[in-house]
């Protein structure tokens, strides 16, 4: 419960893991109210409506405890799903044909990246992204690096990104009620000279 009304739930099994914190610090210093003062609940792996800001009281309870969103037709248990982003090339712009990298960040909440592939022609074919190592591994985002040669012509770049348990992110295209958003991102960018 959060000092504003807010309430959520967590099954016990999750909430006893020995990642998930009450956090009342940060870098040493009170948590600011933006932050979740006097207390957060951190639950890594799921979506931030179960990290409860402002707690003021835990309760346990014998039933599955609908929370403010839940009631709203959100997924109850609020597990993130795979995701990865593109930084560069930014949708709709020019390259010069010659050297280019594509780059961005890929994550499955706290299962870890064993893989981002890139596409260059919209997914018929696939070639591995350089992955950075991951700072806090299986829970932070992991940076990826895709070198290629850019070639004239019109171009749709898309990722797929393949979490460390071997699950790859779903290609179809959902949006974020009731799961979490999915879907290949993609890129469209020309190259010319």
């Amino acid at each position: 419960f959060a000092e504003d009304g807010y309430a959520d739930s967590v099954p016990l099994d999750r909430a006893l893991r020995p990642e998930v914190l009450i956090a009342y610090t940060m870098n040493g210093e009170p948590l600011t109210v933006s932050h979740g003062f006097p207390a957060r609940l951190i639950v890594p792996g799921l979506y931030g409506i179960k990290n409860v800001k402002w707690l003021s009281r835990i309760e346990l309870v014998d039933h599955d405890f609908q929370g403010y969103w839940q009631t709203r037709g959100w997924n109850d248990l609020a597990v993130m799903q795979i995701w990865g982003h593109i930084d560069p090339p930014r949708d709709g712009e020019t390259l010069p044909p010659g050297p280019a990298l594509a780059a961005g960040v890929a994550s499955a909440g706290d299962r870890d990246i064993a893989r981002v592939e890139v596409s260059l022609d919209d997914g018929q074919t696939w070639a591995d992204a350089v992955l950075e190592p991951a700072l806090n591994p299986p829970f932070t985002w992991v940076r990826w690096a895709f070198p290629f040669e850019a070639v004239e012509g019109k171009h749709t770049m898309r990722i797929r990104v393949t979490d460390g348990t071997g699950v790859v992110m779903p290609k179809e295209e959902r949006s974020p009620l009731p799961d979490g958003a999915t879907g290949w991102p993609a890129r469209r960018f020309r190259v010319k000279a």
